[in-house]
């Protein structure tokens, strides 16, 4: 009996050491030049200017290691979420599932528009692809140009909740059939299952670099950051104190003045919904939005620490690779 359990834990630490091999390896090789030069939540004596330093130094040293990012796209109307207030000279990029909604609401009332309006009518706003050439250069020299964005994982949990089992379930109908048709065919004359996306399925289907929806397409494709070269490149980990920003150096603060924030997305609910996807689609998913979060500074190792259950840290963790490889 004995030598049976030594050779089941035997074949049961082999096993494991095969997963690491085929999961982790290369997701180490393709991500192993990558450390992240700032860090994405409130830190204790670092304010919102010098956060600003650090985020367009990164974005700018990204920018110049791939110089076909600033070319206008050959479709200019892919440019159609970059609003332009002409009047108080403001290019703001509305990324969904990341406080978009309150940000058009203050650019309606600083043009003294109703609250009933319909915040999402595309007609009411001016948008960059809309101008000349001329026109738009001339814009993005003179604007004072904004953007917001939060941590992908968070914002595609964010974006299943409000879209699959929220209240906006109408727009997500066409991928919810995708979905289903892909992995559960069998369920589509169900009336109850067809209605019911699982995260895992959602992650699973999305991460295969498939036609995106806005409120889970990639910040790059959405906001061109290399072409528009924004003058503050917000994060909603830190939008209070960011938005109080955007405001003063717009010079709007006087005139509006952006709502409290309520908690997001928590850690715990994060690991909740991600620990029932497979490792192997959440690799995927961050290699689907590595631009994303190598633009702007967002740690994919560490948020997926967790998630993985990898115990050791960023040096351990090579050094068991290396150790692996040369063994």
């Amino acid at each position: 009996m004995l030598w049976k359990r030594a050779y089941g834990k035997k074949l049961k630490t082999v096993f494991y050491f095969f997963v690491f091999l085929t999961v982790f390896m290369p997701f180490y090789f393709h991500y192993k030049d990558w450390t992240p030069t700032s860090k994405n939540t409130p830190v204790k004596n670092i304010d919102a200017e010098q956060r600003q330093v650090a985020r367009k130094k990164i974005m700018k040293q990204y920018c110049a290691k791939h110089p076909s990012l600033s070319k206008p796209p050959k479709d200019l109307t892919r440019m159609h979420h970059i609003i332009v207030d002409d009047i108080n000279k403001i290019i703001y990029c509305s990324i969904p599932k990341v406080s978009s909604t309150t940000w058009k609401r203050l650019l309606l009332d600083l043009r003294g528009e109703k609250r009933g309006v319909y915040i999402h009518r595309k007609s009411l706003f001016k948008r960059l692809y809309q101008y000349t050439e001329e026109e738009r250069e001339k814009r993005l020299r003179t604007y004072f140009k904004f953007l917001f964005v939060r941590e992908p994982l968070h914002r595609l949990l964010s974006a299943f909740k409000n879209k699959f089992i929220g209240d906006d379930q109408i727009v997500s109908e066409k991928a919810r059939v995708e979905i289903i048709e892909t992995y559960r065919p069998e369920d589509l004359n169900n009336a109850t299952l067809k209605n019911q996306v699982s995260f895992a399925e959602f992650i699973k289907y999305f991460s295969y670099d498939r036609e995106r929806d806005k409120h889970w397409l990639q910040y790059e494709r959405l906001s061109f950051p290399c072409l528009v070269n924004y003058d503050f490149l917000g994060q909603f980990e830190t939008l209070a104190d960011d938005a109080a920003l955007v405001l003063k150096l717009a010079g709007i603060d006087d005139r509006v003045t952006f709502p409290p924030v309520h908690g997001s997305t928590s850690s715990s609910e994060v690991l909740q919904y991600y620990s029932q996807v497979p490792p192997e689609d959440i690799l995927r998913i961050g290699e689907q939005y590595r631009v994303d979060f190598e633009m702007f500074g967002y740690d994919f190792l560490a948020e997926v620490k967790p998630l993985l259950n990898i115990s050791l840290d960023r040096n351990q963790f090579k050094q068991a690779v290396r150790t692996q490889v040369m063994s």
